[in-house]
């Protein structure tokens, strides 16, 4: 079968020594449907965002980062329905291997399913930390949002080029991303800096889950173990 002939190619450009054949057995009709719906709910008229994850990012975060609680609960809202509606085809289809087997790069598909994971986060053990600090934090999403883009883009980018910095990359990440919360919230918004961290940490994950960067609650400022 292709998918056999296929899988050490991918693994070779994806930089994977185990991929699994899970991302080549993915029903695309299913996957389609769900993510019409998800891109309807969230006014996103990309049908095929994984070639443009940039954008795509950009329009998800826009709004929890303009709307507020409102725009957490809608996003988090669409994502559950969205894998509500993927079902047993989730695992299958949201994997770097089954988004560069429709063409996409390497790096645009690991950019692409980063967003979704961090959404898991998000949504999940991150959602009432968010709401709770609510003020401090959409306020730095919207005043700090291209410090923020360049802090994950600077890793994303550089993480790239060269695999070997990929984890020193991704504490600079990591801290980046926390400071602009702490100088926004404050030195003693543990929450918000450990939520600032968690998030970055899981797109970290995505690519390089060998990397050791981890988020914990300081004390006071920031801390990366």
């Amino acid at each position: 079968m292709w998918q056999d002939r296929c899988l050490p190619f991918l693994a070779l450009i994806l930089g994977l020594s185990g991929v699994q054949s899970a991302g080549l057995n993915c029903d695309s009709t299913v996957y389609f449907e769900c993510q019409t719906a998800l891109n309807a709910v969230l006014s996103i008229s990309d049908p095929q965002p994984w070639f443009d994850p940039e954008n795509f990012r950009k329009e998800v975060e826009t709004n929890y980062q303009a709307q507020g609680p409102s725009g957490m609960r809608k996003v988090c809202k669409a994502f559950r329905e969205f894998k509500v509606c993927m079902g047993s085809e989730y695992a299958n289809c949201m994997s770097a291997v089954h988004f560069v087997s429709v063409s996409a790069t390497p790096f645009n598909a690991y950019q692409f399913v980063g967003l979704f994971n961090q959404m898991h986060f998000v949504c999940g053990a991150g959602l009432q930390t968010y709401l709770l600090n609510e003020g401090c934090m959409s306020t730095t999403w919207r005043s700090q949002s291209d410090v923020l883009r360049q802090c994950r883009l600077d890793y994303e980018v550089n993480s790239d080029v060269d695999a070997n910095q990929a984890c020193t990359q991704a504490n600079k990440y990591l801290i980046c991303f926390e400071t602009q919360f702490k100088n926004n919230c404050g030195e003693k918004s543990n929450d918000a800096m450990f939520w600032a961290c968690e998030y970055s940490r899981v797109n970290v994950f995505t690519r390089f889950p060998q990397c050791a960067a981890r988020c914990v609650l300081p004390y006071s400022g920031g801390i990366i173990g």
